[in-house]
């Protein structure tokens, strides 16, 4: 449920143009988070709302439209005036000060091109991943050293993770690891989910890693595993389909990306990094 920059910025220049309205002289000031004023919203200047204040229209908004506890909802300012950011757990969503407008969609700064949207999802993808044990993974590392970790979520029966897989070899040549986590598409208990068990319950994981994508039959195999866990995880940190890329730095990459592009591109922003 994705809307472009270009929607998000259409529907954004209306509460630009309202700020150049004026409020009215028995104006009531806002109230933060957690404190229960009543206002009437005719009266509301959500014009003059310090930046460590949410309007009380922005969570009574919220209220309605999340269904859920606003004590477990983050919210903040952003860059533009009169607009607010909410995090309901992997969704970010930004609501009018007055509380009449939700945009779903990404900001984009573009004097950077800095996608500031995606910049708070990395973070909440980056601390879930960093949950999660690298022995409850199958990996494929470098012999010759990590540079670099590229996590993907995966399904074995998944034509594109299979294409994805045959990239492996190249991406750990160029010091590139490779960490597996589970995302059976078809659902826990599904037959890819039975599949992914046995190879997360296999001795020689990476070998039925491999097999499974190439679509040899693999010995069943049981044991206590993280292949829900994982796939619920997934699901919880936005991930929808396969194969999913999650970078270094929480960025995700879905779908397939071929080595040569891959390793290019995690290189060059490493080095920008550096540079920085």
């Amino acid at each position: 449920m994705r809307i472009y920059f270009l929607t998000a910025l259409l529907a954004i220049s209306p509460l630009v143009l309202a700020e150049e309205n004026t409020a009215p002289a028995n104006e009531t000031p806002f109230t933060t988070v957690g404190e229960k004023i009543a206002i009437d919203n005719k009266t509301q200047d959500t014009t003059k709302t310090p930046d460590n204040e949410i309007p009380i229209a922005v969570t009574e908004a919220l209220k309605k439209f999340a269904k859920t506890d606003i004590s477990k909802i983050k919210l903040s300012s952003t860059p533009i005036p009169n607009l607010y950011e909410a995090m309901i757990g992997s969704e970010v969503v930004y609501l009018s000060g007055d509380g009449n407008y939700l945009i779903m969609g990404e900001i984009r700064d573009l004097s950077t091109g800095k996608n500031i949207t995606d910049g708070k999802l990395a973070k909440l993808r980056l601390e879930a991943i960093n949950s999660l044990n690298v022995r409850d993974m199958v990996v494929f590392a470098p012999e010759n050293g990590t540079k670099h970790v590229v996590h993907v979520y995966t399904d074995v029966n998944c034509p594109y993770c299979s294409k994805l897989h045959l990239e492996v070899p190249a991406l750990n040549k160029a010091g590139i690891e490779v960490r597996y986590l589970a995302f059976p598409r078809a659902g826990i208990g599904s037959d890819t989910y039975n599949k992914m068990v046995s190879v997360w319950c296999t001795k020689d994981k990476q070998q039925a890693m491999t097999d499974a994508k190439a679509n040899i039959e693999i010995e069943k195999a049981e044991c206590n595993n993280p292949v829900a866990d994982q796939y619920n995880l997934g699901q919880s940190i936005g991930i929808s389909g396969t194969p999913a890329l999650i970078l270094s730095d929480g960025e995700l990459i879905p779908g397939f990306l071929p080595a040569v592009r891959l390793i290019n591109y995690i290189e060059q922003k490493n080095s920008s990094i550096s540079a920085k």
